[in-house]
């Protein structure tokens, strides 16, 4: 269900969810991750999914995706478990929008030739701002 809601979300801003500006609103529930670890695969299924209408489509973006989000979730629940409190769940979240980031820019670089550190850039931003929102919504609430 969470990945099927990740898919709508996302592709209902369909013409921001690709590219350097990336505004996928899918992503404000990626914080789940951090109290409902049996989250991560359907993020990974629900970027997959996603991913199959992105310009760039391809291995990168069908395969390497998904797999970073994998690594980003669990790595965003062991961060927020052995830290703990809100300044967990931030950090956890801050580590898993970077590491989302460094991904997208990675496709983008190679599929559709951009600067990887202006794609990182610009995609962390818009990354962390939807990861923070999710926690302050979703996690500290839960």
């Amino acid at each position: 269900m969470v990945g099927a809601l990740y898919v709508v979300l996302s592709l209902i801003v369909t013409p921001l969810a690709y590219g350097p500006l990336q505004f996928r609103l899918g992503e404000v529930l990626k914080p789940l991750v951090m109290k409902y670890p049996v989250t991560i695969p359907a993020f990974a299924v629900g970027v997959g999914l996603v991913n199959l209408f992105s310009p760039v489509a391809g291995g990168l973006e069908l395969i390497l995706m998904p797999v970073v989000n994998l690594v980003g979730g669990v790595l965003c629940w062991f961060v927020a478990r052995r830290v703990g409190g809100t300044v967990g769940t931030y950090a956890a979240s801050l580590l898993f929008a970077l590491i989302i980031a460094a991904g997208v820019a990675t496709v983008l670089h190679f599929a559709a030739g951009l600067p990887y550190l202006v794609a990182f850039g610009s995609v962390a931003v818009s990354e962390v701002l939807l990861l923070f929102l999710g926690n302050a919504l979703l996690v500290r609430r839960v």
